[in-house]
C-alpha cells in the first residue's frame, strides 16, 4: 500500500494499526486487490447480512462487485484483547454510500505477521433507520 493511500486516511483516536489504517485506505480508493492482499490466506471478511468471505481472491471479488462508490470514515477505535496469536480491534466511524451514510464499527483480529484474520463489518442502525431508507426518485 503506497504511502499517499495511508496519507488519505484521517487518524483512529486510539488505534495506530499501519495495516487497519491501509484497509480503510484501499477501502476508499477502491484498490480491492490491495486490501484483500491484506488479509491471511484464510483471512475472513463478515459482511453485515450476508455470509462470511473467505480468502484474499473472494475478498478481492467480493469489494469490487460490493464496495465501489462507497467511502469510509473510521473516527475512533480500542484494541480489545492482546493474544500471543492475534490483536482485536474495534473501530467505530461511519460509511457513506451514494444515496445515504450509516454508523459502522468495524472489528479487526491481526495475526503476529500483521495479517488481518478477520473483519466483521456491523450497522450501528435500528432496524427502523434501515427500514426508512427511501431511495432517491425522479421527478417525472
Amino acid at each position: 500500500m503506497s504511502t499517499t493511500l495511508l496519507a488519505s486516511v484521517p487518524t483512529i483516536d486510539g488505534v495506530s494499526e499501519a495495516t487497519i489504517a491501509a484497509y480503510f485506505a484501499g477501502l476508499n480508493a477502491e484498490a480491492y486487490p490491495d486490501v484483500a492482499n491484506l488479509f491471511a490466506t484464510d483471512g475472513v471478511l463478515v459482511p453485515p447480512f450476508e455470509e462470511p468471505v473467505v480468502g484474499p481472491a473472494a475478498i478481492a471479488t467480493y469489494l469490487a462487485q460490493e464496495a465501489v462508490g462507497m467511502r469510509v470514515v473510521p473516527t475512533k477505535g480500542e484494541l480489545l484483547s492482546h493474544e500471543p496469536h492475534e490483536r482485536v480491534y474495534r473501530i467505530v466511524g461511519q460509511a457513506k454510500l451514494p444515496l445515504f451514510t450509516v454508523n459502522v464499527a468495524w472489528q479487526f483480529g491481526l495475526n503476529p505477521q500483521d495479517q488481518i484474520t478477520g473483519v466483521k463489518v456491523d450497522l450501528l442502525a435500528t432496524l427502523e433507520e434501515l427500514f426508512s431508507y427511501q431511495p432517491l426518485r425522479q421527478r417525472p
